[in-house]
């Protein structure tokens, strides 16, 4: 699993968005989390850095987990 993607899974975030994380999709959650914050092709550590300034910002946060859910949650 990718290093920002299994910290926020052990914290318990993608359970509170009703997402689960596999070995299958934490590549795909990792490169949509690039897309939303805008850091297409970007290394970890750059998307973590940039996903962490959206996670102290509500309206950011809001857009950030709308967008995964609408993506990743279970029906």
């Amino acid at each position: 699993m990718t290093c920002f993607v299994t910290h926020l899974r052990k914290k318990g975030y993608f359970e509170e968005l009703g997402i689960e994380v596999t070995k299958e999709n934490a590549k795909e959650i990792e490169l949509e989390i690039a897309r939303i914050v805008g850091k297409n092709g970007e290394h970890c550590p750059a998307i973590w850095k940039e996903m962490r300034a959206w996670l102290e910002d509500p309206k950011r946060t809001a857009k950030l987990e709308k967008n995964l859910m609408k993506k990743f949650a279970k029906g």
